[in-house]
């Protein structure tokens, strides 16, 4: 148990790009929700992935982008305010 290590991993990036596919992929579960439509993910959500070696802590984030409409203002504000 000396050795046993844990971290976080955040993914940033552009709408629609894979972030939350990557996420379920890497856990091996479906724990975030995905679909072609842009701005699926309107929270932060955190997946932990267990290991005899560790844990990993990924939080999937919306994504990263100059809002065009008022759902996107919102979502750009809220971002900035749970960073």
């Amino acid at each position: 148990m000396a050795n046993y290590r844990s971290g976080f991993v955040t993914l940033l990036g552009r709408p629609n790009v894979g972030k939350s596919t990557l996420i379920n992929k890497l856990i091996g579960d479906k724990i975030t929700i995905t679909s072609p439509i842009a701005q699926t993910t309107r929270n932060k959500l955190k997946g932990i992935l267990t290991t005899d070696n560790g844990q990993i802590i990924f939080v999937d984030t919306p994504g990263v982008h100059k809002p065009h409409h008022r759902l996107g203002e919102i979502l750009v504000k809220k971002r900035k305010i749970c960073n």
